[in-house]
């Protein structure tokens, strides 16, 4: 098991988040005002490697950037609305738009140098080859 620098923010972060979706659920998005939303995401391991993908339909790949520091792995972008139709002739409008940030602890150290990552059919996937455990 490896481990992990103990981060006090991680908990209050995840908290506020959760708090964020829950308020967002029960009374809707702000009026006249673009509410951040969170992309869904999976991560799993896949050899060496670990596997990010990542929901982001209808967001072009030169509004999303990647960084890897440390452990974490952030991921920012946005979704512009497209004004296909006047906002008076809507009748239900429940996708998000506007601008979105994921922060994900990494469950292991990785080589930050040979991250790649790739945006296909509007799905993000991430490749984070793992770094060898050091021996002390």
């Amino acid at each position: 098991m490896a481990m992990r620098r103990f981060d006090p923010w991680r908990d209050l972060m995840r908290m506020q988040e959760d708090l964020n979706r829950l308020f967002h659920k029960t009374f809707g998005p702000e009026p006249e005002a673009e509410a951040m939303w969170m992309p869904s995401a999976d991560i799993y391991q896949k050899e060496n490697k670990l596997i990010v993908t990542m929901d982001l339909p209808d967001v072009d790949p030169k509004d999303i950037d990647v960084s890897v520091v440390e452990n974490t792995l952030r991921i920012k972008g946005e979704r512009k609305h497209t004004e296909e139709a006047k906002k008076e002739n809507y009748y239900r409008s429940e996708r998000f738009y506007g601008s979105f940030e994921r922060v994900i602890e990494l469950p292991m150290p990785v080589k930050t140098e040979d991250v790649e990552a790739t945006y296909k059919d509007g799905v993000l996937t991430i490749d984070l080859p793992v770094a060898e455990e050091k021996k002390g």
